[in-house]
């Protein structure tokens, strides 16, 4: 039996892993060679990136196809210009009717916000330049934060936009850019989302002690490095899928922080790359794991289920979520493997079962605190409250794969458990004791007496009035909110330029068409290319700039594009909202470990390695046609 009395902090601080500084060459090798082996692929397969000689060229059929899809677009422009008030329908067409037109009609009507119009003809070269100067300069402040001036990233971003406004503005007075719809591009949706989730998390977190948000953090917790970088993965994964990526780092990201410092690691960078590599990979799963698959699923022209796109999903991903996890063990695995010899006996430890003695030491340590502070620990059992809390999000994740509107659900779910802990807060929780002073001889000292200006006693309130204002909503992340809004403006404002659909065009070459650009080696290429874009504008409005362009890919398309795009995240910290949410809750903590240059020399060879075998599988496995049901093509 393990004394209580055991010195828990020194036992711990003697078996900590003393961390190694590794040079830059070892750092960024596994990158370099990351990158060299992409080249060399895409190389091979079309015969050259330059040249691209093998790849395949335009049949009779896609011609064919993409004059139909000239005569249909001729067909909106020609309906607009007649009759500037003609609105859709709410009867269901016929094919033979009109179908095709009044899906198109309706998709622009109800998706405005999301829809890209090409205005880069209105820009004078100098109006290009200086608004890709501006974005570029803003890219690399949001990146590396702190190199000037002590300013944060949601100062940053929101300073960069204010800026697009401004200049965008001069540009369209000296007739050197057209007007600038601000409004029009800060996407409310995903505000909103956001909003309603850091309010649920609240909740969840603060309503009870115990709770459900505390269960879940304790069944995260191991004592041994690997298992418990493991578990963060397999959670990360399966809620993401379930519910979406960004609210799962936004719940977990506390969580994970907490369970460093409980154990003391030397260094949290794993941990919290686990969490946010995998969130992004798992949210590929399903059309409602992140903000780009479900724009992605609202913009495809035919229809496409959630479950025929987890079934498109389901291998590529499960395979990507093995190489990430795979890569995690062996590049952090003087952290996640201490004392551990090399990487066979690194094989023993996880599938056979051994222990180093410095793994021995860290258990040791984790029962005695645990033993420790037995008695200062509540009961686990479930409260009511836990029930209502369980009931909640049960509710919530149901709603969620039904289909029903993102950000209703979020907020109802916020707005249900704040009514729940605010009536917990009023009839159950003790009240505070009052602040009881003493004189010299142990006397309590009377409470002072307040008068009003006509010498009436001013009696206090037998119970004071504590507001959701002044205990909850104060702790939402509105610095988040302003991060987002000021993306949007500086990524809206850089896509009407037309410079990251004319880098799209030059570099894809003879692949740009959209009847090629997924087959053969162009596919490959394909999403090389998806990848750089969605780490420079980000992935949804690299999404918004293909629906544009390709209004009418198919669903295997959209397929590829979804999860090159979404794997695209793990690249540079900025190639997601979940990898910057990972680093600003962190932060709010105190911990500064998760920064861009150290994501990268990771996140690069990852990012690769699950983007070019993941694409792979999707173009073998993939169920859905590479050609238009609603075209009648298949």
């Amino acid at each position: 039996m393990i004394s209580t009395s055991l010195d828990v902090e020194a036992v711990h601080d003697a078996v900590l892993p003393q961390p190694k500084n590794n040079s830059a060459l070892r750092t960024w090798a596994p990158a370099l060679v990351a990158v060299g082996a992409a080249i060399a692929v895409n190389s091979v397969l079309m015969g050259g990136i330059m040249s691209q000689t093998k790849v395949p060229g335009l049949t009779q059929e896609h011609l064919a196809e993409r004059e139909q899809e000239h005569a249909l677009m001729d067909q909106v422009r020609a309906l607009e210009i007649s009759d500037p008030t003609w609105k859709p329908t709410s009867r269901r067409m016929s094919d033979k009717s009109g179908d095709l037109l009044e899906y198109t009609r309706r998709r622009h009507r109800l998706l405005t916000n999301y829809l890209h119009e090409d205005v880069s003809d209105q820009f004078s070269a100098f109006g290009k330049i200086l608004i890709s100067v501006i974005y570029f300069a803003f890219w690399v402040f949001l990146m590396f934060p702190n190199w000037f001036l002590p300013i944060g990233r949601p100062g940053i971003a929101l300073g960069g936009g204010m800026m697009m406004v401004v200049v965008r503005y001069v540009l369209q007075i000296t007739n050197n850019g057209p007007f600038f719809d601000a409004e029009k591009v800060i996407i409310m949706e995903p505000l909103m989302l956001l909003f309603g989730l850091m309010l649920t998390t609240i909740y969840l977190e603060k309503m009870e002690r115990g709770g459900l948000f505390d269960k879940l953090r304790d069944s995260l917790d191991d004592p041994i490095n690997w298992k418990r970088s493991a578990k963060i993965m397999i959670m990360s994964t399966i809620g993401s899928a379930a519910v979406m990526n960004d609210s799962v780092v936004l719940i977990f990201s506390g969580v994970v922080v907490d369970l460093c410092v409980r154990h003391k690691v030397a260094n949290s960078l794993p941990y919290l790359l686990s969490l946010a590599t995998t969130a992004n990979i798992g949210s590929a799963l399903t059309m409602t794991g992140n903000p780009q698959n479900i724009l992605i699923v609202s913009l495809a022209y035919d229809t496409i289920t959630w479950f025929e796109f987890a079934t498109n999903m389901i291998v590529p991903v499960t395979v990507a979520t093995i190489i990430n996890f795979a890569m995690m063990l062996a590049y952090y695995r003087q952290e996640l493997f201490p004392g551990s010899a090399g990487i066979g006996e690194d094989l023993g430890i996880m599938f056979m079962g051994r222990k180093t003695p410095e793994m021995l030491a860290q258990e040791r340590s984790y029962y005695a605190s645990r033993a420790s502070v037995g008695h200062m620990v509540e009961a686990s059992g479930w409260s009511i409250w836990s029930v209502v809390q369980s009931v909640v999000v049960i509710c919530f994740l149901i709603f969620f794969a039904g289909g029903y509107d993102v950000c209703v659900v979020s907020i109802t779910a916020g707005c249900v458990l704040m009514v729940a802990a605010s009536y917990k807060r009023q009839h159950y929780d003790p009240r505070p004791q009052a602040d009881v002073r003493y004189d010299d001889n142990g006397e309590p000292i009377p409470p002072k007496k307040l008068y009003d200006l006509d010498g009436n006693e001013i009696t206090p309130e037998d119970e004071e009035l504590i507001t959701e204002s002044e205990t909850t909503l104060t702790e939402v992340d509105y610095g988040l909110l302003m991060l987002f809004i000021g993306q949007f403006l500086l990524i809206g404002s850089f896509d009407d330029t037309g410079v990251p659909q004319g880098f799209f065009a030059a570099t894809m070459g003879k692949c740009a068409a959209r009847e090629v650009m997924t087959t053969g080696g162009c596919v490959y290429w394909f999403v090389v290319i998806i990848t750089i874009l969605s780490n420079v504008a980000s992935n949804v409005p690299v999404c918004q700039m293909l629906a544009a362009t390709f209004p009418f890919a198919t669903p295997y398309q959209w397929m590829q594009v979804s999860f090159s795009a979404t794997i695209a995240g793990n690249l540079t910290m900025l190639g997601s909202a979940a990898n910057m949410i990972v680093a600003f809750q962190a932060a709010k903590v105190g911990d500064r470990t998760f920064t861009s240059e150290r994501h990268a020399p990771f996140g690069i060879p990852s990012t690769l390695g699950c983007l070019f075998i993941g694409t792979w599988l999707l173009s073998v496995f993939a169920v859905s046609p590479d050609c238009s049901v609603r075209k009648d093509t298949c």
